[in-house]
């Protein structure tokens, strides 16, 4: 799993760690994380932090242990995949929503042929994202399968 996580551009060492709590049978705690994959805790806490933000682990609680901190795998890679576009790209996309806005309002306001063409790519832009935004609902919205039986039919023309 380091490997699949340099191909996205993340820390190898988050892919081991994930692909350790994946396979692990229960719940690990930060010391058997570092000891397994002998990073130093400081490097498996980061990386724990940073994949519970993204939905790759979430931090357990064990009766009769106090406050220690154990990790899970998030197994539904789906579920991981939908939070991400969630988070993200929705956010990017309401960044440049907004901005997009802004540039039509400006130019609307402007008096010149530039201006003109600028709004019309401005307005390209902006239904380029409106497209963005329904097809981030639908993929954030719909189970995995859904989406398969959805492509599998525009392919065959249904």
């Amino acid at each position: 799993m380091a490997r699949a996580a340099e191909v996205y551009g993340i820390k190898p060492s988050y892919g081991r760690l994930y692909g350790l709590l994946y396979f692990a049978d229960e719940p690990l705690s930060l010391d058997r994380l570092a000891d397994e994959s002998d990073y130093a805790k400081s490097t498996v806490s980061t990386a724990m932090s940073a994949m519970e933000r993204y939905h790759f682990a979430h931090r357990r609680s064990i009766p009769g242990e106090g406050k220690k901190a154990y990790y899970e795998a998030e197994t539904d890679l789906w579920h991981v995949f939908q939070q991400l576009l969630n988070q993200e790209v929705r956010s990017e996309v309401r960044i440049m929503t907004r901005a997009l806005d802004e540039a039509a309002e400006t130019l609307r306001d402007a008096d010149s042929e530039r201006a003109e063409r600028d709004l019309r790519k401005v307005r390209k832009l902006q239904g380029v994202y409106e497209k963005a935004d329904k097809a981030l609902t639908v993929l954030t919205s719909s189970s995995l399968d859904r989406i398969t039986d959805l492509l599998g039919r525009l392919r065959s023309g249904e």
